[in-house]
């Protein structure tokens, strides 16, 4: 007996979709596929579904789809990336910064960290 029938016989009150899953049932694979803790092929050999059919519910029912677009289309790996380089940059102008402030420091004789910014901005 496959996972899906005993998941059919464990509650039999659950509404059945015309594809033979319920609703829940596929959300809950899909639950499990969007945390992390399993891929679509291992969700697919565990619960005895086709790996189409999950892609479908996938595109249809999960957070997934709507999670990419709202990263702008880029992938989990893609989204990381572009926070590094950005960190890179920020780090970089911070860095700009710091060697200006010194240069005026020097220059003009002006303590500029403790005079004009705030007291948990400087970093000796």
């Amino acid at each position: 007996m496959s996972k899906q029938d005993e998941h059919k016989r464990k509650d039999p009150t659950t509404k059945i979709t015309y594809q033979g899953y319920s609703h829940g049932f596929k959300l809950s694979i899909l639950a499990e596929i969007e945390n992390g803790q399993i891929s679509v092929n291992q969700a697919a050999i565990k619960y005895g579904v086709s790996r189409a059919a999950i892609q479908k519910w996938m595109n249809k029912l999960g957070n997934f789809n709507k999670k990419l677009r709202e990263m702008g289309g880029n992938s989990a790996k893609q989204e990381i990336q572009r926070l590094k380089q950005k960190i890179r940059d920020l780090e970089t102008q911070r860095d700009i910064l710091e060697t200006a402030i010194e240069i005026v420091e020097e220059e003009y004789g002006v303590d500029v960290k403790k005079k004009f910014l705030p007291p948990d901005s400087h970093r000796d």
